[in-house]
């Protein structure tokens, strides 16, 4: 197919995180593959088959409008490539699915000498995908936009120092070859600047993460459903979704600071829950226990996409844990957090990028000290609904004429 005889560009996209696997990332690939039909550039997916994914997530579709996506094999190596459970750290460098690249770079070059596209995009935390990308690129001579969700992980983790770090090769090999880096946060933008000072400031660009308008018309939050079942409305309904772990997500001082607050009779299983949805409590059992704080805690497990926006609507405040590890960074879920009209407490510093986002957002408490975190807790059960002012600028269409803008200055 030639270039001469389409009627939109066209991009291919490369990304392991789509539909149905069950990650957040997902929605960044697939909103903008979705909106991108809407400025004139048709997107063509390369991503993996169903099996490479650890857990899959029905309730996430892929819209009719995107047309074309493409599917090939990988291992999962974790947990392909395991016996009894165990395997060797390098069987996962730079990640789980860098087996994909042998059947994703053929497939890819098949799909360029019939799509013709005008630009690649790949995006990270997969190292793979920028590597897949990379190798097609460079046969193609097609312009390349690399996209950072987070920074590398060694970046940020301590692990830099690790004998098989591929994912730091292929980095270098990323910032130096790509047409354009895109990151999401200005804060990391900056490091990479500072990490590669001989790059242009050109070649960097930001564009933030977003919530979606659409997943939250598709709600019906005036029908019960099994996300709310264990949830008590006669008291205030804190709700954490998504992970903890000890670095940099740990919640042992939000923990303090209930414990300190429940002696001093302000809050207690009669008017206060904190719901954690997704994780277990098993790593937190001691210390919760030893503070007696195991009637205001609940554990649940993981749900679908989108019953788990429907339960940020149905909670009267949404907790956020972000420390100091992941300060250049924004997750995801704040954007949903603002769109829910809910308050939120942010055990965050307010120097970092989330903290940063968070100030010019109503109803938004950041605390990371244990007086602070009493303080906003408090604060926030008084709060009612909140009405946010311009929220549009944070969705994920929004976003997307971002992106369009970078695309049609390469193209």
């Amino acid at each position: 197919m030639n270039n001469k005889t389409k009627s939109k560009k066209r991009i291919l996209m490369v990304a392991l995180d789509f539909p149905p696997c069950k990650s957040a990332g997902v929605q960044r690939t697939l909103k903008f593959a979705e909106y991108l039909k809407d400025f004139g550039w048709e997107p063509i997916i390369l991503t993996v088959t169903n099996s490479a994914h650890e857990t899959v997530d029905e309730s996430q579709l892929v819209p009719e409008a995107i047309k074309y996506v493409y599917r090939s094999f990988s291992f999962n190596a974790s947990r392909d490539f395991s016996i009894k459970g165990k395997y060797l750290s390098i069987l996962k460098e730079p990640d789980r699915w860098w087996t994909w690249k042998f059947t994703a770079v053929p497939l890819g070059k098949k799909l360029i000498k019939e799509f013709s596209p005008d630009i690649i995009w790949s995006t990270y935390p997969v190292s793979t995908a920028h590597h897949i990308a990379s190798k097609l690129a460079k046969w193609s001579n097609i312009p390349w936009i690399a996209d950072y969700r987070d920074p590398v992980q060694s970046r940020y983790d301590g692990s830099a120092e690790r004998l098989f770090n591929l994912a730091q090769k292929i980095e270098k090999k990323t910032l130096l070859n790509a047409s354009k880096v895109v990151f999401t946060t200005k804060q990391a933008s900056m490091l990479y600047q500072y990490l590669y000072p001989e790059l242009k400031l050109t070649k960097f660009s930001v564009i933030e993460n977003g919530y979606d308008e659409g997943n939250f018309i598709s709600l019906n939050t005036d029908t019960d459903t099994d996300t709310d079942t264990e949830h008590n409305n006669s008291k205030f309904t804190l709700l954490h979704s998504g992970a903890v772990y000890e670095n940099g997500r740990n919640p042992s001082l939000l923990f303090q600071a209930l414990s300190s607050l429940k002696e001093q009779k302000k809050i207690s299983s009669e008017n206060f829950q904190l719901v954690f949805r997704g994780i277990s409590k098993d790593a937190y059992i001691q210390q919760i226990l030893a503070l007696n704080i195991n009637d205001l805690l609940v554990f649940l497990p993981s749900i679908d996409y989108m019953d788990s926006l429907k339960e940020m609507m149905e909670a009267d405040g949404l907790l956020l844990i972000q420390g100091p590890l992941f300060n250049n960074q924004i997750p995801g879920k704040v954007f949903e957090y603002i769109r829910s009209g809910r308050p939120i407490l942010a055990y965050t510093s307010q120097n970092g990028a989330t903290g940063q986002l968070l100030q010019d957002v109503e109803e938004s408490y950041c605390a990371d000290s244990l007086d602070d975190l009493e303080l906003s807790i408090i604060k926030i059960m008084k709060v009612a609904k909140v009405k946010r002012n311009n929220i549009e600028r944070y969705s994920r269409y929004e976003k997307t004429k971002e992106l369009v803008q970078l695309l049609d200055s390469m193209s």
